[in-house]
């Protein structure tokens, strides 16, 4: 019996035991986590500071908005200063000035009235130098006995008083007698004297034809 109990006893002694050790075991572990918590929620404060970056960028602006009462704003209201602006009077008639338009494009193309044409300057106006009256030359008796006919052309010069300066044959009346009395019968006649615009000059190659004729009456 006692051999029992010691046995017994032994198991409670032994189930007292595994009961301390689990106790122990147990405040042990919460001892353990209890002293490593403090360092767990340290690594994570401090893994919190790291890793939380400030937004360094600008705020943005502040957007102000004014409003305004226009029934209540009384500068609106307000006239404004009079400015007097000091006036001229003159009786001289005002200046217009007109641009030069320059010359005028022709439009003339082909067909209708032509345009109005700047007339060229006139020519001077000529006299001719004229034969005055004079008697008639004598028909050389020769001719006449032969019945010689014809047309005589001279060619004079005459200066600005209308004398005769210088006479040749120009056309001959095949009769050399003929041609010969009608050359001296113009070196003696008078002539008005040629004028331009009205001013006497002298001419060179004015011509005069006499025609030799008989009278068979």
């Amino acid at each position: 019996m006692y051999g029992a109990m010691r046995e017994r006893a032994s198991s409670s002694t032994r189930l007292a035991g595994g009961v301390t050790a689990v106790t122990t075991t147990a405040v042990l572990a919460l001892a353990v986590v209890v002293g490593m918590g403090g360092q767990i929620a340290k690594v994570l404060e401090e893994k919190l500071i790291f890793n939380v970056i400030p937004d360094m960028s600008a705020p943005p602006p502040l957007e102000i908005k004014r409003t305004f009462d226009l029934a209540n704003d009384t500068e609106i209201d307000r006239p404004l200063p009079r400015v007097d602006v000091p006036t001229f009077e003159s009786d001289d008639p005002p200046i217009i000035i007109i641009a030069d338009p320059g010359p005028r494009a022709r439009t003339d193309t082909g067909t209708g009235t032509p345009e109005a044409r700047v007339a060229p300057p006139k020519a001077p106006v000529r006299t001719l130098a004229k034969l005055l009256p004079a008697a008639a030359p004598p028909y050389p008796a020769a001719d006449v006995r032969k019945g010689n006919e014809g047309t005589t052309r001279l060619n004079v010069c005459l200066d600005a008083r209308g004398r005769v300066t210088s006479a040749s044959v120009a056309g001959s009346s095949e009769h050399a007698s003929l041609d010969q009395a009608a050359l001296k019968w113009v070196r003696e006649a008078k002539f008005t004297p040629a004028k331009v615009d009205g001013a006497p000059e002298a001419v060179c190659g004015h011509s005069v034809d006499y025609e030799w004729k008989l009278n068979t009456r």
